[in-house]
């Protein structure tokens, strides 16, 4: 058994951790026998990150969520006039709430989402006049 101490979020824990299989190699590195050179094997092509939602434009009409979360709170109503900037969602990703903005200023004519609702990357938030 192997005390030890760890600190969380400012808190320390003094645990006790049961080694159960020694790691340590049984020789020096320095004393083994250098292994045969082998060729790398090609390694697959990275997969292409998910396509982030497109910046909207001035005067688009649509606002679409940038990731997926699940909405926290809609700060806005439909009727209401915003200004460039102003959070009109928030949603919650990974425990993290992220202000979703006003990209212009205008008035919204809809609000296709509610709260608790989850929501994926390019849905439709809400659409101007």
């Amino acid at each position: 058994m192997k005390k030890l101490k760890i600190t969380f979020n400012g808190k320390s824990y003094e645990v006790d951790v049961e080694v159960l299989k020694d790691d340590t190699p049984a020789t020096m590195p320095f004393l083994s026998t250098p292994k045969p050179a082998v060729a790398p094997t090609p390694m697959a092509a990275p997969a292409a990150a998910p396509k982030a939602a497109p910046p909207v434009a001035a005067g688009a009409k649509n606002l679409t969520a940038p990731m997926n979360g699940v909405v926290l709170e809609i700060p806005v109503k439909a009727g209401d006039t915003v200004k460039t900037g102003q959070v009109v969602v928030v949603l919650e990703a990974m425990k993290m709430k992220t202000n979703i903005t006003s990209p212009q200023d205008g008035k919204i004519a809809s609000i296709n989402i509610s709260v608790n609702d989850s929501i994926e990357s390019g849905q439709l938030l809400l659409t101007y006049e």
